[in-house]
Protein backbone atom coordinates (compact mmCIF):
# COMPACT_ATOMS: atom_id res chain seq x y z
CA UNK A 1 0.00 0.00 0.00
CA UNK A 2 2.79 2.29 0.94
CA UNK A 3 4.90 1.66 -2.25
CA UNK A 4 1.47 2.24 -4.57
CA UNK A 5 0.84 5.62 -2.64
CA UNK A 6 4.54 6.27 -3.14
CA UNK A 7 3.76 5.48 -6.55
CA UNK A 8 0.49 7.46 -6.96
CA UNK A 9 2.23 10.32 -5.25
CA UNK A 10 4.86 10.90 -7.72
CA UNK A 11 2.65 10.03 -10.84
CA UNK A 12 1.04 12.91 -9.53
CA UNK A 13 4.45 15.43 -8.96
CA UNK A 14 5.32 14.63 -12.31
CA UNK A 15 2.34 15.68 -14.27
CA UNK A 16 2.14 18.59 -12.74
CA UNK A 17 5.67 19.29 -13.04
CA UNK A 18 4.92 18.76 -16.79
CA UNK A 19 2.14 21.17 -16.75
CA UNK A 20 4.03 23.91 -15.21
CA UNK A 21 6.54 23.67 -17.59
CA UNK A 22 4.29 23.03 -20.18
CA UNK A 23 2.13 26.48 -19.08
CA UNK A 24 5.19 28.32 -18.72
CA UNK A 25 6.63 27.16 -21.99
CA UNK A 26 3.14 28.25 -23.86
CA UNK A 27 3.56 31.58 -22.08
CA UNK A 28 6.83 32.51 -23.48
CA UNK A 29 6.94 31.37 -26.40
CA UNK A 30 2.99 32.07 -26.90
CA UNK A 31 1.86 34.54 -24.64
CA UNK A 32 -0.13 36.20 -27.73
CA UNK A 33 -2.81 33.04 -27.27
CA UNK A 34 -3.42 33.23 -23.55
CA UNK A 35 -3.89 36.69 -23.50
CA UNK A 36 -6.41 36.25 -26.11
CA UNK A 37 -8.23 34.23 -24.58
CA UNK A 38 -7.88 35.84 -21.22
CA UNK A 39 -9.10 38.57 -23.19
CA UNK A 40 -12.10 36.06 -24.54
CA UNK A 41 -12.88 35.55 -20.87
CA UNK A 42 -13.29 39.52 -20.62
CA UNK A 43 -16.06 39.65 -22.83
CA UNK A 44 -17.70 37.04 -21.14
CA UNK A 45 -17.48 39.03 -17.81
CA UNK A 46 -18.80 42.28 -19.52
CA UNK A 47 -21.27 40.55 -20.94
CA UNK A 48 -22.91 38.38 -18.12
CA UNK A 49 -22.06 41.06 -15.57
CA UNK A 50 -24.68 43.22 -17.74
CA UNK A 51 -26.90 40.88 -17.95
CA UNK A 52 -26.94 40.06 -14.35
CA UNK A 53 -26.93 43.58 -13.29
CA UNK A 54 -29.91 44.52 -15.69
CA UNK A 55 -31.45 41.45 -14.57
CA UNK A 56 -31.27 42.30 -10.67
CA UNK A 57 -33.18 45.76 -11.54
CA UNK A 58 -36.04 44.38 -13.59
CA UNK A 59 -36.50 41.30 -11.55
CA UNK A 60 -35.99 39.33 -15.09
CA UNK A 61 -33.07 35.95 -14.84
CA UNK A 62 -30.14 37.14 -16.60
CA UNK A 63 -29.79 34.14 -19.12
CA UNK A 64 -32.79 35.91 -21.00
CA UNK A 65 -30.79 39.23 -20.88
CA UNK A 66 -27.94 38.05 -22.47
CA UNK A 67 -29.13 38.34 -25.99
CA UNK A 68 -30.17 42.11 -25.61
CA UNK A 69 -26.63 42.51 -23.44
CA UNK A 70 -24.53 41.74 -26.79
CA UNK A 71 -26.76 42.67 -29.68
CA UNK A 72 -27.64 46.44 -27.80
CA UNK A 73 -23.81 47.77 -27.84
CA UNK A 74 -23.36 46.89 -31.50
CA UNK A 75 -26.74 48.93 -32.86
CA UNK A 76 -25.97 51.62 -30.48
CA UNK A 77 -22.43 51.52 -32.00
CA UNK A 78 -23.54 51.21 -35.04
CA UNK A 79 -25.69 54.04 -34.98
CA UNK A 80 -23.12 56.21 -33.55
CA UNK A 81 -20.73 55.49 -36.41
CA UNK A 82 -23.56 56.22 -38.84
CA UNK A 83 -23.93 59.76 -37.22
CA UNK A 84 -20.43 60.68 -36.80
CA UNK A 85 -18.49 58.43 -38.97
CA UNK A 86 -18.52 61.14 -41.90
CA UNK A 87 -16.96 63.51 -39.27
CA UNK A 88 -14.23 60.83 -37.59
CA UNK A 89 -13.03 59.91 -40.98
CA UNK A 90 -13.13 63.89 -42.46
CA UNK A 91 -11.42 64.83 -38.81
CA UNK A 92 -9.28 61.38 -39.53
CA UNK A 93 -8.14 62.40 -42.61
CA UNK A 94 -7.62 65.91 -41.54
CA UNK A 95 -5.36 64.55 -38.85
CA UNK A 96 -3.29 62.40 -40.90
CA UNK A 97 -2.19 65.44 -42.93
CA UNK A 98 -1.21 68.07 -40.40
CA UNK A 99 0.87 65.42 -38.39
CA UNK A 100 3.76 65.80 -41.35
CA UNK A 101 3.06 69.46 -41.20
CA UNK A 102 3.43 69.62 -37.18
CA UNK A 103 6.46 67.79 -37.48
CA UNK A 104 8.51 70.28 -39.98
CA UNK A 105 7.03 73.27 -38.36
CA UNK A 106 8.70 71.89 -34.99
CA UNK A 107 11.79 71.24 -36.77
CA UNK A 108 11.65 75.33 -38.09
CA UNK A 109 11.26 76.37 -34.70
CA UNK A 110 13.69 74.23 -33.13
CA UNK A 111 16.22 75.85 -35.97
CA UNK A 112 15.93 79.22 -34.62
CA UNK A 113 17.41 78.15 -31.41
CA UNK A 114 20.76 77.99 -30.12
CA UNK A 115 20.34 74.25 -29.25
CA UNK A 116 17.71 73.73 -31.76
CA UNK A 117 20.01 72.90 -34.30
CA UNK A 118 21.89 70.58 -33.01
CA UNK A 119 19.19 68.88 -31.65
CA UNK A 120 17.88 69.04 -35.77
CA UNK A 121 21.01 67.42 -37.08
CA UNK A 122 20.64 64.44 -34.46
CA UNK A 123 17.48 64.43 -35.82
CA UNK A 124 18.72 64.36 -39.57
CA UNK A 125 21.61 62.03 -38.86
CA UNK A 126 19.61 59.75 -37.10
CA UNK A 127 17.20 59.00 -40.12
CA UNK A 128 20.59 58.76 -41.88
CA UNK A 129 21.88 56.22 -39.65
CA UNK A 130 21.14 52.61 -41.23
CA UNK A 131 21.65 50.91 -37.78
CA UNK A 132 19.19 53.71 -36.36
CA UNK A 133 16.56 54.13 -38.80
CA UNK A 134 16.47 50.32 -39.41
CA UNK A 135 14.93 49.95 -36.06
CA UNK A 136 13.14 52.79 -36.30
CA UNK A 137 11.32 51.33 -38.78
CA UNK A 138 11.09 48.02 -37.51
CA UNK A 139 8.94 49.46 -34.12
CA UNK A 140 6.87 51.38 -36.52
CA UNK A 141 6.76 48.70 -38.74
CA UNK A 142 6.02 45.83 -35.60
CA UNK A 143 3.40 48.02 -34.51
CA UNK A 144 0.97 48.61 -37.58
CA UNK A 145 1.55 44.29 -38.36
CA UNK A 146 0.43 43.98 -34.52
CA UNK A 147 -2.51 46.18 -35.42
CA UNK A 148 -3.58 44.16 -38.32
CA UNK A 149 -2.68 41.02 -36.33
CA UNK A 150 -4.49 42.30 -33.21
CA UNK A 151 -7.95 42.99 -35.28
CA UNK A 152 -7.82 38.64 -36.01
CA UNK A 153 -7.32 38.36 -32.43
CA UNK A 154 -9.76 40.53 -30.94
CA UNK A 155 -12.71 38.72 -33.12
CA UNK A 156 -11.55 35.27 -32.20
CA UNK A 157 -11.40 36.69 -28.79
CA UNK A 158 -14.81 38.28 -29.49
CA UNK A 159 -15.98 34.74 -30.88
CA UNK A 160 -14.78 32.91 -27.74
CA UNK A 161 -16.40 35.52 -25.25
CA UNK A 162 -20.00 34.31 -27.07
CA UNK A 163 -19.11 30.51 -26.41
CA UNK A 164 -18.42 31.47 -22.53
CA UNK A 165 -21.16 33.55 -22.47
CA UNK A 166 -23.56 31.03 -22.98
CA UNK A 167 -22.57 28.36 -20.83
CA UNK A 168 -20.14 29.44 -18.40
CA UNK A 169 -20.90 26.90 -15.73
CA UNK A 170 -19.60 23.98 -17.74
CA UNK A 171 -16.23 25.47 -18.40
CA UNK A 172 -16.19 26.39 -14.63
CA UNK A 173 -17.33 22.83 -13.55
CA UNK A 174 -14.45 21.72 -15.84
CA UNK A 175 -11.80 23.66 -13.71
CA UNK A 176 -12.77 23.05 -10.46
CA UNK A 177 -12.99 19.31 -11.42
CA UNK A 178 -8.95 19.38 -12.06
CA UNK A 179 -8.50 20.28 -8.36
CA UNK A 180 -8.56 18.09 -5.70
CA UNK A 181 -12.15 17.51 -4.28
CA UNK A 182 -11.23 19.18 -0.58
CA UNK A 183 -10.54 22.57 -2.53
CA UNK A 184 -12.97 22.61 -5.43
CA UNK A 185 -15.38 25.06 -3.65
CA UNK A 186 -12.67 27.20 -2.40
CA UNK A 187 -11.94 27.30 -6.22
CA UNK A 188 -15.16 27.98 -7.36
CA UNK A 189 -15.24 31.19 -5.11
CA UNK A 190 -11.88 31.95 -6.07
CA UNK A 191 -12.75 32.11 -9.64
CA UNK A 192 -16.25 33.80 -8.84
CA UNK A 193 -14.39 36.94 -7.04
CA UNK A 194 -12.00 36.74 -9.91
CA UNK A 195 -15.51 37.18 -11.80
CA UNK A 196 -16.83 40.29 -10.08
CA UNK A 197 -13.39 42.15 -9.64
CA UNK A 198 -12.92 41.81 -13.69
CA UNK A 199 -16.80 42.88 -14.03
CA UNK A 200 -16.26 45.95 -11.80
CA UNK A 201 -12.98 47.11 -13.04
CA UNK A 202 -14.56 46.44 -16.74
CA UNK A 203 -17.59 48.79 -16.09
CA UNK A 204 -15.87 51.19 -14.03
CA UNK A 205 -13.07 51.21 -16.94
CA UNK A 206 -16.02 51.55 -19.65
CA UNK A 207 -17.68 54.24 -17.71
CA UNK A 208 -14.00 56.23 -16.89
CA UNK A 209 -13.03 56.22 -20.59
CA UNK A 210 -16.73 57.40 -21.86
CA UNK A 211 -16.25 60.32 -19.66
CA UNK A 212 -12.68 61.47 -20.19
CA UNK A 213 -14.02 61.38 -24.45
CA UNK A 214 -16.31 63.57 -23.74
CA UNK A 215 -14.65 66.24 -21.29
CA UNK A 216 -11.68 65.63 -23.93
CA UNK A 217 -13.59 66.58 -26.87
CA UNK A 218 -15.73 69.30 -25.10
CA UNK A 219 -12.51 70.77 -23.48
CA UNK A 220 -10.71 70.69 -27.36
CA UNK A 221 -13.93 72.26 -28.99
CA UNK A 222 -14.30 74.72 -26.24
CA UNK A 223 -10.26 75.94 -27.20
CA UNK A 224 -11.00 76.18 -30.74
CA UNK A 225 -9.54 73.13 -31.87
CA UNK A 226 -11.46 71.71 -35.48
CA UNK A 227 -10.39 68.23 -34.63
CA UNK A 228 -11.80 67.83 -31.52
CA UNK A 229 -14.22 64.93 -32.28
CA UNK A 230 -11.52 62.67 -33.60
CA UNK A 231 -8.64 63.87 -30.89
CA UNK A 232 -11.23 63.17 -27.83
CA UNK A 233 -12.29 59.60 -29.41
CA UNK A 234 -8.26 58.78 -29.21
CA UNK A 235 -8.03 59.96 -25.76
CA UNK A 236 -11.16 57.63 -24.86
CA UNK A 237 -9.91 54.68 -26.40
CA UNK A 238 -6.37 55.06 -25.07
CA UNK A 239 -7.20 55.56 -21.80
CA UNK A 240 -8.02 52.00 -21.44
CA UNK A 241 -4.55 51.68 -20.86
CA UNK A 242 -3.02 53.02 -17.21
CA UNK A 243 -0.11 55.19 -17.30
CA UNK A 244 1.15 55.00 -20.91
CA UNK A 245 -2.73 55.49 -22.45
CA UNK A 246 -2.80 59.44 -21.53
CA UNK A 247 0.25 60.21 -22.58
CA UNK A 248 -0.04 58.74 -26.05
CA UNK A 249 -3.27 60.12 -26.31
CA UNK A 250 -1.60 63.48 -26.04
CA UNK A 251 0.90 63.53 -28.53
CA UNK A 252 -1.97 63.66 -31.91
CA UNK A 253 -3.41 66.29 -29.92
CA UNK A 254 -0.21 68.23 -29.01
CA UNK A 255 1.11 67.76 -32.73
CA UNK A 256 -1.72 69.15 -34.22
CA UNK A 257 -1.97 72.39 -31.38
CA UNK A 258 1.70 73.27 -31.59
CA UNK A 259 0.90 74.60 -35.54
CA UNK A 260 -1.35 77.67 -33.93
CA UNK A 261 1.90 78.80 -31.36
CA UNK A 262 3.17 77.46 -28.41
CA UNK A 263 -0.18 79.23 -26.39
CA UNK A 264 -2.09 76.72 -27.90
CA UNK A 265 0.02 73.94 -27.12
CA UNK A 266 -0.19 75.11 -23.73
CA UNK A 267 -3.46 74.91 -23.04
CA UNK A 268 -3.65 71.54 -24.74
CA UNK A 269 -1.12 70.31 -22.40
CA UNK A 270 -3.47 72.28 -19.17
CA UNK A 271 -6.52 70.47 -20.49
CA UNK A 272 -5.29 67.19 -20.69
CA UNK A 273 -3.78 67.70 -17.83
CA UNK A 274 -7.00 68.49 -15.94
CA UNK A 275 -8.73 65.24 -17.68
CA UNK A 276 -6.02 63.30 -16.54
CA UNK A 277 -6.45 64.26 -12.67
CA UNK A 278 -9.79 64.49 -12.59
CA UNK A 279 -9.83 60.73 -13.82
CA UNK A 280 -7.05 59.50 -12.00
CA UNK A 281 -8.32 61.51 -8.21
CA UNK A 282 -12.03 61.23 -8.85
CA UNK A 283 -13.60 58.83 -11.95
CA UNK A 284 -11.53 56.27 -11.15
CA UNK A 285 -11.86 56.48 -7.20
CA UNK A 286 -15.89 56.81 -7.28
CA UNK A 287 -16.05 54.27 -9.79
CA UNK A 288 -13.75 51.70 -8.13
CA UNK A 289 -15.16 52.18 -4.43
CA UNK A 290 -15.37 49.00 -3.70
CA UNK A 291 -12.12 47.57 -5.76
CA UNK A 292 -8.83 47.24 -4.72
CA UNK A 293 -6.55 49.67 -6.00
CA UNK A 294 -4.12 49.20 -8.41
CA UNK A 295 -0.53 49.66 -7.73
CA UNK A 296 0.92 51.82 -10.74
CA UNK A 297 4.19 50.54 -10.24
CA UNK A 298 2.91 47.25 -10.49
CA UNK A 299 1.26 47.75 -13.46
CA UNK A 300 3.54 49.85 -14.95
CA UNK A 301 5.98 46.92 -14.49
CA UNK A 302 3.42 44.27 -15.62
CA UNK A 303 2.98 46.71 -19.16
CA UNK A 304 6.58 46.98 -19.85
CA UNK A 305 6.96 43.16 -19.71
CA UNK A 306 3.91 42.03 -21.14
CA UNK A 307 4.82 44.70 -23.93
CA UNK A 308 8.28 43.16 -24.49
CA UNK A 309 7.11 39.67 -24.45
CA UNK A 310 3.83 39.58 -26.94
CA UNK A 311 3.40 43.23 -28.36
CA UNK A 312 0.67 45.61 -28.05
CA UNK A 313 -1.98 42.72 -26.87
CA UNK A 314 0.20 42.43 -23.89
CA UNK A 315 0.03 46.05 -22.64
CA UNK A 316 -4.11 46.67 -23.10
CA UNK A 317 -4.26 43.43 -21.14
CA UNK A 318 -1.55 44.03 -18.25
CA UNK A 319 -4.24 45.89 -15.98
CA UNK A 320 -6.92 43.41 -15.91
CA UNK A 321 -4.14 40.72 -15.22
CA UNK A 322 -3.04 42.30 -12.34
CA UNK A 323 -6.83 42.69 -11.23
CA UNK A 324 -7.40 39.01 -11.60
CA UNK A 325 -3.50 38.29 -10.22
CA UNK A 326 -3.83 40.37 -7.10
CA UNK A 327 -7.47 38.20 -6.33
CA UNK A 328 -5.65 35.03 -6.99
CA UNK A 329 -2.86 35.95 -4.18
CA UNK A 330 -4.82 37.71 -1.95
CA UNK A 331 -7.23 34.59 -1.63
CA UNK A 332 -4.98 31.74 -1.92
CA UNK A 333 -1.50 32.54 -0.95
CA UNK A 334 -2.43 35.37 1.92
CA UNK A 335 -5.48 34.23 3.16
CA UNK A 336 -5.29 30.50 2.83
CA UNK A 337 -1.43 30.42 3.87
CA UNK A 338 -0.37 33.62 5.20
CA UNK A 339 -3.49 34.27 7.30
CA UNK A 340 -4.49 30.67 8.33
CA UNK A 341 -4.43 29.54 11.50
CA UNK A 342 -2.45 26.79 12.71
CA UNK A 343 -5.44 24.01 13.45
Amino acid sequence: MNSRRLAKRTFIQASTTTIVFLIAWLAVNNGKILLTCFGGILIAVLFRSSASWIGNKIGVQSKFLLPVTIIVPFVLLGLFLAYTAPKISAQGSELMERLPQAVSYIKEQLSGLPWGAKVTDSLTNLSSSDSEVSTIITAISSVFSSTVNGFGSVVFAFFLGLFLTVNPDWYIRGTVTLVPPARRERTREVLSACGNALSGWLVAKIASMVLVGILTTVGLWALGTDLALVLGIIAALLSFIPNLGPIIGFIPAAMVSVISGLDALLYVLILYVAVQMIESYLLTPMLQAELADLPPALTLFVQVALGAMVGMIGILLAAPLCVAAMVIINKLYVEDILEASPD
